[in-house]
């Protein structure tokens, strides 16, 4: 099934080298990187947060 990650670009906690292992674990992963944010993205950018799941959920 699909899966996103949404990581804020100034956080440490999901990194490009730690895809690798996340595609082994959820094939289907997409990885989305939201500028200017940290790790709590969803409270320090919530309309680009919120357009980035909404076209996710749309998407099916």
């Amino acid at each position: 099934n699909p899966t996103l990650f949404v990581r804020g670009e100034t956080s440490r906690y999901v990194l490009d080298e730690d895809m690798a292992y996340i595609q082994q674990l959820f094939p289907n992963a997409e990885l989305t990187t939201i500028p200017g944010a940290g790790h709590w993205v969803h409270a320090e950018a919530p309309e680009a947060f919120d357009k980035v799941v909404r076209e996710f959920l749309d998407r099916g």
